[in-house]
């Protein structure tokens, strides 16, 4: 090995002492800092309104008995605060960090509801995007439809069951397109696995059967609604059946 390169290794290792030490150096400065200021963000791309910033607030200092401004960093548990609230129903995520001028940022994203269930006397429960049952919020009432059970609600999650899956994926199928979001009102889910669907504007029961082919069905409905209905009159029908292959049976 020449002299150049046996330079060349010295300078390129002095300097990379000289980085390490900065950073060390740095850690350990910014460790002492202390959380200057807290700045929440309830991310409500939807409208929801389930909880707010004064709530978050709430939840990080767990009823105004902890304190986030003034605590020094490297006492600051941001996973234990994020696991805090996100045990919070109605908040999906929660990310926590600290930005250059010592602010606390939390960034919340709230959970989505596509329906609600409806318990005839007992409590409701929404049952979210991601499969989950929540409680109903006294804050806001979110405009879905309404999900009925022939006998007692009873579901943990939607993922509990493969029939559970199956209406888990109906609803997420009437929540991904607008028309059906606007026109499904409610759902019923008979004792034999079978749906039926009521909807929004014109009159007739939908008997859909068993959740599953949903494209074919949902097509079958539409041309119900685009092809059937103009001709025959909005309210000649009481009935459309989607549960035969092939076939729309109106009554």
């Amino acid at each position: 090995m020449s002299r150049v390169q046996k330079k060349s290794i010295l300078v390129y290792s002095f300097g990379g002492a000289i980085m390490l030490a900065f950073i060390i150096f740095s850690g350990a400065k910014s460790n002492k800092r202390q959380v200057e200021d807290l700045s929440i963000e309830v991310i409500d791309d939807d409208e929801n309104y389930f909880t707010n910033n004064v709530e978050i607030a709430d939840l990080l200092t767990n009823g105004n008995t902890d304190f986030i401004v003034g605590v020094k960093l490297r006492e600051l548990e941001s996973k234990n605060l994020e696991e805090r609230l996100e045990k919070n129903p109605f908040v999906k995520d929660a990310q926590i960090y600290r930005d250059l001028a010592g602010t606390l940022q939390v960034r919340v994203a709230q959970s989505k509801p596509i329906a609600r269930v409806f318990t005839n006397g007992t409590q409701d429960r929404y049952i979210d995007a991601e499969g989950r049952i929540l409680p109903v919020s006294a804050r806001h009432t979110a405009r879905v439809p309404l999900i009925e059970t022939e006998s007692s609600f009873k579901w943990k999650s939607m993922y509990e069951s493969s029939f559970t899956a199956q209406v888990f994926r109906l609803l997420t199928y009437i929540g991904e397109h607008e028309f059906w979001r606007a026109q499904i009102a409610h759902i019923y889910v008979k004792n034999n696995g079978e749906i039926e669907l009521l909807p929004q504007v014109t009159k007739q029961k939908i008997v859909f059967g068993k959740p599953e082919k949903l494209e074919e069905k949902f097509s079958k409905l539409m041309t119900f609604y685009k092809d059937i209905l103009p001709k025959k009159g909005w309210n000649v029908y009481n009935k459309v059946n989607l549960k035969f292959e092939n076939q729309i049976i109106c009554e």
